[in-house]
Formats: structure tokens, C-alpha cells, sequence
């Protein structure tokens, strides 16, 4: 029994560090099903948050013990199979043009300061 818990464990791990690889999230598994959110289907999300409740159960002994674990598996394969159909690289593009974006935004907000300022003080 302690055996298939540790193999349990060890593929939520596993899922939770294929999160953050293929979708570039960083975090504790409960942020990273947040920030998948809009990248995986939402039924996935829903059944997945079943791991974050079998995490907390594998902690406890007497929990463990009454623990779906050919639903876990389960939840766990569909997970990978959606990670898998997720192309190389896609959200890293996305999370690097965010990035640009949001310096872009800064600068101009600086700028938008400053010009603000100058009108104000009648010097232009």
C-alpha cells in the first residue's frame, strides 16, 4: 500500500512538473492549475483539482488509505495527454511578448507622466 502511495505521489509530481514546462508556469501545483486556466480545457482544470485533494490526503495516513487511486491515474494520464497536445514553446511566446507589452505600456505610461508634468508646469 505505502509503495503505490509513493508511485501516486511521484505522478502528481510528475504532472505537476510538466505543468510548468509546457505551459511556463512556476508556483505550487494549486498556482499553476490556476494559471492554466484559458490553456487547458476547462473540464481537465475541473478534474484536475482533484490532485491538489489527493496531495493533501497522501499526507495523512489515515486519509491516504481511502484515497480513488485508479481515479488518480487516471486524472493524471488525461492531464499529460493534454500537455502533450500543447505545441513546443507556444506560451513561451506568449509570456515573452506579454513582457514586451508590458515594458512598452510602462514606458508610455512614464512618458504620458511626464508630459502631464510639463503642461502643467507651462513649460511647453
Amino acid at each position: 500500500m505505502e509503495g503505490m502511495h509513493r508511485d501516486i505521489a511521484a505522478r502528481i509530481d510528475a504532472v505537476e512538473a510538466a505543468l510548468g514546462e509546457r505551459l511556463h508556469l512556476s508556483g505550487p501545483l494549486k498556482a499553476k492549475l490556476a494559471g492554466a486556466r484559458g490553456r487547458l480545457p476547462r473540464a481537465a482544470l475541473a478534474q484536475a483539482r482533484e490532485l491538489l485533494a489527493a496531495r493533501a490526503m497522501l499526507d495523512n495516513p489515515a486519509t491516504a488509505r481511502h484515497l480513488d487511486a485508479g481515479r488518480i491515474r487516471d486524472t493524471c494520464a488525461m492531464l499529460e495527454r493534454h500537455l502533450a497536445a500543447v505545441p513546443e514553446g507556444k506560451y513561451r511566446r506568449r509570456a515573452r511578448s506579454a513582457m514586451i507589452g508590458g515594458a512598452a505600456l510602462r514606458v508610455l505610461a512614464v512618458l504620458a507622466a511626464f508630459l502631464a508634468f510639463v503642461a502643467w508646469r507651462g513649460l511647453a
